[in-house]
């Protein structure tokens, strides 16, 4: 079923956070949409901007057409803000809704929050957009209107406007309708969906009512595409055992493990009944403890309604059945879904070499962003192996510079460096000594180049490796934590550095 075609706004212009939460999106040359930036990375829009033909689909992966998003530049006759490039369409399987990503990471226009609570028939909303007004085609400011709500239903909302000069018009579906909070601020509740036209230009209508797509119970979604699981490659631990894929093996406790690449995963009773009550073979727990819990690359895992998953630096993908083809039928591991559900589904961290069968190009997979390698880079690395998967799994990854850690080495120079959060930091060889003279990647200069910060961006835990000083970094700032503050962490992993990188970090 095709949705109908792009609406926007008509009234003030927007000031404060309802400005700063409403973006402008080009689609090509010809086509113009307004969205909700809801983080550091991504907008929010209407998945009918992205419709190349009517009645179709739109496809997750890059767009179709250069698409371009401006955003703090509500005035579009200046030159505040930011114009960036789209590398990402995630499309929702339901509703008239598109997460976006950005190819370049906006720090200093706040996004918006999005509401956790439903709309209320009576409530009112500011609604603000790019789109056509009662006298241009093409107005080169953002609009904000207020309407009220006059219908909550299952994922969409009707809304009534409050005054005649307010209107929804045709030229930017996905504008978000905001509620206000306490202390001036806003947050999201919907985006345009469809209108009346009201007073638009061109339109003959009087109607002003329109119908929103809500967001708020979307939260769920938004948080799991908008922050997926990286899942760096698993370490092969020393040792590990040669347990053959599909095995069922015992512990002593009684447990059931069934074990595939590697991996292992224990089976409840209806599990192993549903396998037919299989043999087993009686182990110890420690060669159980020393199997991983994600398998390795290239394990091929068919869950109980047939689809077949491919095991990538620690994420998974569901093969069709052309691609199991084209990969040459690989052999499968038959296994419970609870096994395929503890392998991410989210993006590949890395480090691993990522080949497009579509366009050939082959993407260097590190601190869970990718680096498309030119064909003379890839050879300065020595043509290293690489794993050919579909376009859309590679775009999970961002590119960018590493937001995860990663230590990496310049192939041109041999400088070892640390990275993580957007920054990095040269080792020394004794640094490089004291943190244990660990496995790196090697990497070409231009993607190091790229990485110009000294200060890790996002929240991370830092441990100095001389004195075992443990901080969270945090805003570009660093406060040591304390035995209680490292007790309520819940995720205890840290990343052992020098003292000279915690030194470059301000005190918070």
């Amino acid at each position: 079923m095709g949705v109908p075609a792009a609406q926007a706004v008509e009234g003030a212009a927007p000031t404060g956070p309802a400005a700063a939460a409403t973006v402008k999106i080009n689609v090509g040359q010809d086509r113009a949409c307004s969205g909700a930036l809801v983080d550091s990375w991504w907008v929010l829009t209407a998945k009918s901007c992205f419709v190349t033909t009517p009645g179709e689909a739109v496809p997750l992966g890059k767009p179709a057409v250069p698409t371009t998003v401006t955003i703090g530049r509500a005035d579009l006759t200046t030159t505040a803000g930011h114009a960036v490039a789209v590398d990402l369409v995630v499309p929702h399987a339901d509703r008239d809704v598109a997460l976006v990503r950005l190819a370049t990471e906006v720090t200093n226009v706040p996004p918006v929050v999005v509401a956790a609570t439903a709309p209320v028939v009576g409530e009112a909303l500011t609604v603000t957009g790019y789109g056509r007004t009662a006298t241009q085609w093409v107005p080169d400011t953002a609009h904000a209107a207020t309407y009220t709500v006059s219908v909550v239903d299952a994922g969409t909302l009707g809304i009534q406007a409050q005054s005649a000069g307010a209107t929804i018009c045709k030229g930017d579906a996905g504008g978000p309708a905001l509620r206000s909070t306490t202390g001036g601020g806003v947050e999201l509740v919907a985006i345009h969906h469809t209108a009346s036209q009201g007073g638009c230009h061109g339109s003959t209508t009087t109607a002003q009512s329109a119908t929103e797509t809500r967001v708020d119970d979307l939260r769920g979604w938004l948080t799991q595409n908008i922050r997926p699981d990286c899942a760096p490659a698993p370490i092969v631990p020393a040792g590990t055992p040669n347990i053959g894929d599909g095995q069922l093996v015992r512990v002593p406790s009684g447990k059931i493990f069934i074990v595939a690449g590697g991996g292992k995963y224990e089976l409840t009773y209806a599990d192993w009944a549903a396998m037919g009550l299989r043999a087993y073979t009686d182990v110890s727990q420690a060669t159980v403890d020393a199997l991983r819990s994600a398998p390795r690359d290239n394990t091929y895992l068919r869950d109980p309604d047939g689809t077949i998953h491919r095991v990538v630096s620690g994420a998974r993908y569901g093969l069709s059945q052309d691609e199991w083809i084209a990969l040459g039928k690989p052999g499968y591991v038959q296994v419970p879904a609870g096994f395929i559900a503890n392998v991410s589904a989210g993006a590949p961290g890395g480090p691993v070499l990522l080949h497009d069968r579509v366009s050939g190009v082959i993407h260097q997979v590190v601190g869970c962003t990718r680096y498309p390698l030119s064909l003379e880079e890839w050879q300065a690395l020595g043509s290293p192996a690489y794993l050919t998967v579909p376009s859309g799994f590679i775009a999970r990854v961002p590119v960018g510079v590493p937001t995860s850690y990663a230590l990496l080495r310049d192939r041109t120079t041999g400088g070892i460096y640390q990275t993580l959060g957007g920054a990095k930091y040269v080792l020394s060889p004794a640094e490089y000594q004291r943190l244990g003279s660990p496995a790196y990647t090697d990497v070409p200069a231009k993607l190091l180049g790229q990485v110009t910060g000294t200060v890790p961006s996002g929240s991370h835990v830092m441990r100095d490796v001389t004195s075992g000083a443990i901080y969270r970094v945090e805003g570009g700032k660093k406060r040591l934590l304390t035995p209680a503050d490292w007790d309520a962490l819940a995720d205890k992993r840290y990343v052992d550095v020098p003292p000279a990188w915690l030194g470059l970090i301000p005190q918070q």
